[in-house]
């Protein structure tokens, strides 16, 4: 077989992407099938898919052990365009001196905020990500 004409398929970055997507009861159902033939792939799949939007699904304890382990700022900033709801719930949560601080930076107008909504809600879900493997 010519090796130019072979095409390279990223199995694993196509099951990222679907289980982002999927709804979670289908998510669940294809993590626990890969999870009887390979655990380990199972665990770095989870936690790979992850995204901002399932934090919001964590329980009031859960979160609040986020809340304590993320900085006010990037709480702020990874909350900015999120729903009025999530941003309340987690600024109640919050201690108030912290949760006005993340307040200001919500409010706050950045020159690049896109981006630097991106990347706070991307430091939450890597601190996410270090907490489960901890618990």
């Amino acid at each position: 077989m010519d090796k130019s004409a072979s095409v390279f398929i990223n199995g694993r970055a196509q099951i990222i992407e679907m289980l982002q997507i999927m709804p979670t009861a289908e998510k669940e159902k294809l993590l626990k099938n890969i999870r009887a033939r390979n655990p380990q792939m199972a665990q770095e799949l989870m936690v790979q898919s992850l995204t901002f939007d399932q934090v919001a699904r964590l329980g009031d304890d859960d979160l609040l052990a986020l809340i304590e382990a993320v900085r006010p700022v990037v709480w702020g900033v990874a909350l900015k365009g999120q729903k009025p709801e999530y941003q309340r719930r987690v600024l109640s949560l919050a201690p108030r001196a912290y949760a006005e601080e993340a307040y200001g930076f919500l409010t706050a107008t950045l020159q690049n905020e896109k981006r630097d909504v991106k990347r706070a809600q991307s430091k939450i879900i890597e601190i996410l990500i270090g907490l489960s493997k901890k618990n």
